[in-house]
């Protein structure tokens, strides 16, 4: 089975949320199975997130999943976490949940499936992006483009 992360899955604290609530999700399901062998009352199931909840059901497919199924997503998902590649996108202003899985969708799409990206922000950028891959770093900030641009600045607000 591939292991596929929603695009609101994106850094590696959320993945590192995701592995706990599957792991909490496990262990309600090991604990209920010896419930029911024994006759005891079922307990209640505990709240996952819609995320964890799509992860679950893409793993197991349409059958209902077990500590098994379940045990393998968590291998799959601490073996993703290690060979992921990382990438920070630091913007201007915090970004919305839409921004997040707007960028995240893109990345995974055009980039690496298996990119984690971490958001930062930094008002100084006035704009724009930066963004770290490895060793590389691409700045698309206003500011870089301003003070490359500062001999040049003046003269176009004079002519605004």
């Amino acid at each position: 089975m591939k292991l596929e992360l929603p695009d609101s899955i994106s850094s590696p604290q959320d993945l590192n949320g995701l592995l706990l609530e599957v792991h909490e999700y496990s262990r309600w399901l090991s604990h209920n199975a010896v419930k029911e062998e024994a006759g005891a009352e079922a307990s209640p199931q505990p709240a996952i997130s819609d995320s964890a909840r799509a992860v679950i059901s893409s793993w197991h497919g349409k059958k209902s999943p077990s500590v098994k199924t379940l045990d393998k997503l968590i291998e799959a998902l601490e073996d993703f976490r290690g060979s992921a590649s990382k990438m920070v996108i630091t913007l201007a202003a915090p970004p919305g949940p839409k921004i997040k899985a707007d960028l995240v969708g893109w990345c995974r799409k055009n980039l690496s499936e298996d990119v984690l990206v971490d958001f930062d922000f930094d008002a100084n950028l006035l704009g724009g992006m930066v963004v770290r891959w490895g060793s590389h770093i691409h700045d698309w900030s206003f500011r870089r483009q301003i003070l490359e641009n500062r001999y040049s600045f003046p003269e176009v607000l004079r002519n605004v």
